[in-house]
This record gives C-alpha cells, sequence and structure tokens, in this order.
C-alpha cells in the first residue's frame, strides 16, 4: 500500500457495432471507428491506501498523504476502510487526429474522433475498475462507483493533489494551471472498498443537491455542505 502503480499497457475489447448500439446518438461508421480505435493508447496510474477518517465531510488516506474534502465522497465511501486513488488515460493519438483533422477542414472524422474519445475514456475507467474489482473480490472486497474531482461537492481544484498523490503521473499526464488535464482523454478518480457489498448508486440526500458556490448560503437547501453541517 502507498506505492504508485503503473500500466503502459492495457487492452480493452472493442465492438464498433455494439457500441453503435449502446450509443445512440454516435454515427454509424463501423468503419471509421474501428480505424479510430487503434489510436488508443491506455495508461493508468493508481495508489491504493487505507482510509484512516472519516467523519462524514472529509475523507483522509493513510498516513495523512492525500484527503477529499467532500461530504459526497465521505458518504459513497462510507462503509470503506481502503480506497484506490487513479488517473487514466487513453493518449495522445486519437485526440491530435482529432485537432488535425478539424485544422484540415475534416469535420466529419474530427467530430467522430472526439466523440470516441470521451466515451473511450469512460470505457477505459470501466474496464480498469472492473480489472481491480476481479483482483479484490479474493481478497473479500467490494467496489464502489468511482467519484471524481469536479463532480458532487468534490471541488476541480481538488485535482493537484490528486497529482501529488500519484507522484505526477511520471508526466505522463499532466495538469494546467486551470486543472484541465494532458491528453485531454483524461479521468482521475478514487474508488473505495468494503468488505461488504457496495450498492452501486451514487449518494443522495435529502434535497439531492450539492454546492456549486453559488447558493445564497442563508437559503440554501444543499446537504453536502461543510457550512451548513456545521451551523
Amino acid at each position: 500500500m502507498g506505492v504508485v502503480n503503473h500500466l503502459q499497457q492495457f487492452y480493452i475489447p472493442f465492438d464498433a457495432e455494439h457500441f453503435i448500439e449502446s450509443h445512440k446518438d454516435c454515427p454509424q461508421d463501423v468503419a471509421l471507428l474501428q480505424k479510430l480505435w487503434r489510436m488508443v493508447r491506455p495508461a493508468v496510474f493508481w495508489r491504493e491506501d487505507a482510509i484512516v477518517q472519516n467523519d462524514g465531510f472529509r475523507l483522509v488516506l493513510g498516513s495523512g498523504d492525500f484527503s477529499v474534502e467532500s461530504c459526497y465522497v465521505a458518504k459513497g465511501l462510507a462503509h470503506c476502510k481502503k480506497a484506490t486513488v487513479l488517473a487514466l488515460t487513453i493518449g495522445e493519438m486519437l485526440p491530435a487526429f482529432a485537432a488535425e483533422a478539424a485544422n484540415e477542414g475534416r469535420l466529419y472524422e474530427a467530430s467522430v474522433a472526439d466523440y470516441l474519445g470521451s466515451h473511450g475514456v469512460e470505457l477505459f475507467a470501466d474496464a480498469f475498475c472492473a480489472y481491480l474489482q476481479q483482483q479484490a473480490v479474493p481478497k473479500g472486497l467490494y467496489a464502489t462507483l468511482r467519484y471524481s474531482p469536479g463532480y458532487g461537492d468534490w471541488a476541480l481544484s481538488a485535482q493537484p493533489n490528486v497529482f501529488a498523490y500519484l507522484n505526477g503521473c511520471q508526466n505522463k499526464i499532466q495538469l494546467s494551471d486551470n486543472y484541465l488535464m494532458t491528453p485531454i482523454k483524461s479521468i482521475t478518480a478514487i474508488v473505495g472498498w468494503s468488505d461488504t457489498w457496495q450498492k452501486p448508486e451514487y449518494p443522495k440526500g435529502d434535497h439531492n443537491a450539492f454546492c456549486n458556490g453559488g447558493h445564497n448560503c442563508a437559503a440554501c437547501v444543499t446537504w453536502a455542505c461543510r457550512k451548513g453541517k456545521q451551523r
């Protein structure tokens, strides 16, 4: 535990016809999708640690090396004793193709490449989390859903902490000053591990809402709010 792991290659099965069937707004161009998928170059960094604190507002891993300030994540991982923090990407090749095609006026190819990249990185994240789950089952551990900065009340500004915890991802994935990742089709996330099966649902509050920073706090009905819990 506490070690940053790295895989430079990860096989993701891809069936263009099945992808089209399961994504109703996807262009029905099997040949192009298959061609573009060959440009996917998955890479992933991940680190597992014990959860040493979860007070409903803040999650702390290991010896305090990493914390998540989020009621949303804290509730989602309430029954967990470990967590895995990860960063993954489908690489630069497919996004570069999309940018080049757009610059050259090949807008159809550019849009399909961008569409596939956006959904492809999600496919990769799902496949890699399923791989971790297969490794965890013999240990009697079950995964939560994954949570990413920028969703719920886990601020996107937490991205630098994620990258620091993962030792900068060896610069294979980079973070800009405004928290955008390069390659652009990349994901950071946390997954919890419990010794009891976890229902695959994201947490909901009394009003099913999360603070986006624009509320009038005096009239706020957002449950995932540290200020509201401490009043």
